[in-house]
C-alpha cells in the first residue's frame, strides 16, 4: 500500500535510534489533537509503535544496513577498547548520547567500549542495560540483515568482544583487564 511521497512501504525493515529494528506493516490515519494524520505501524521484536509520516525522515530513523556495514562494525568491535571517562556524568552523558545516536558505528564503539569496561570492574545499572540494549539491538539488526539464527550471532558477537579484550591486552593497554 504505497503511498505517493511515502518513504517506506509495507515489508521495509528500519532502525529507530530508541526502539531498534522493526518492520514496516503498514499505514494507518489516527485522529491526533483534532487533526487525521498518517502513521506508519511498526512491528519491532518487542512490541510495535506508530511513526508519523511526516517524521519518518528524522535523523533518528534508518533503513537498515548491509551485511558489509555490519561487517565493518564487527571489525571495529574487534579493535581494543577505549576508555570511557573516568567522571560518572560524562560517561553517563556519552552513553545517552550513543543510544540516542543512530549511527551503526557508534553503537558499536560503545558496544567494544562498554564491555572492555564490564571486564576491567563492575558496570553500574545504567552502563549494565545500556550495553545490553545496544548489544540486543545489534543482533536484532544483523538478524534481520543476515537472515540467521540470533543465537549463532549472539555467538559472533560475543567472539568479537573477546577479541576486542585481547587485543587490549596484547597491545599491553594500561588498563588492567581481567580475562
Amino acid at each position: 500500500m504505497p503511498v505517493q511521497g511515502s518513504l517506506f512501504t509495507k515489508g521495509d525493515w528500519i532502525v529507530h535510534a530508541r526502539y531498534g529494528v522493526g518492520q514496516v506493516k503498514g499505514m494507518e490515519k489516527k485522529l491526533v489533537e483534532g487533526e487525521k494524520k498518517l502513521f506508519y505501524k511498526v512491528k519491532t521484536f518487542n512490541g510495535a509503535y506508530w511513526l508519523s509520516v511526516m517524521r519518518a525522515d528524522a535523523e533518528y530513523i534508518r533503513p537498515v544496513t548491509s551485511e558489509y556495514k555490519i561487517r565493518q562494525a564487527l571489525m571495529r568491535m574487534r579493535k581494543p577498547p577505549k576508555l570511557l571517562p573516568e567522571n560518572h556524568i560524562q560517561r553517563n552523558k556519552a552513553i545517552s548520547e550513543a543510544l540516542k545516536n543512530n549511527s551503526l558505528y557508534s553503537k558499536a564503539h560503545m558496544i567494544r567500549d562498554l564491555h572492555g569496561k564490564q571486564v576491567e570492574s563492575r558496570l553500574n545499572f545504567k552502563e549494565e542495560d545500556a550495553l545490553e540494549k545496544l548489544k540486543e539491538q545489534f543482533v536484532n539488526e544483523w538478524s534481520v540483515v543476515a537472515c540467521t539464527d540470533r543465537s549463532q550471532l549472539e555467538e559472533k558477537l560475543q567472539r568479537a568482544l573477546e577479541t576486542s579484550v585481547e587485543r587490549s591486552l596484547a597491545k599491553g593497554t594500561k588498563r588492567r583487564l581481567k580475562l
